[in-house]
């Protein structure tokens, strides 16, 4: 099943990449960090979903470069646009998220999809 994790995996980062750069507003965990949380998730959920497919610890190191340059990609992305800003935080967040993911991975994280594809088939 590998083909489709994949290509729900490249489903949620252009679901990402579009949250990023489209003029909608989505709403904001109530807190006083707003929507740090958000991207947290996002990145995170990238980081585990891709590092179940990729499993080696080059390529985990590889897509977790690769995941912290999108973030700061689209927040470069929202400062070319009338209705959004650069944000270092939300890169930060982005940042931290991917990080997370690594730990998730390392935790045991890295065997939900083999689980789901057993489960399922």
């Amino acid at each position: 099943m590998r083909k489709w994790w994949s290509l729900t995996g490249i489903g949620l980062i252009f679901f990402v990449v579009y949250l990023s750069l489209a003029e909608i507003y989505l709403p904001q965990v109530p807190s006083t960090i707003g929507d740090k949380i958000n991207h947290l998730i996002a990145y995170a959920v990238l980081m585990g979903w891709f590092g179940q497919l990729f499993t080696s610890k080059r390529s985990r190191i590889i897509l977790a470069c690769a995941l912290v340059l999108l973030g700061v990609a689209m927040e470069v992305g929202q400062s070319m646009t009338t209705y959004r800003f650069f944000d270092w935080l939300d890169a930060v967040a982005n940042s931290i998220g991917v990080m997370l993911g690594v730990i998730a991975l390392a935790s045991g994280a890295d065997k939900i999809l083999p689980w789901v594809e057993r489960r399922l088939l």
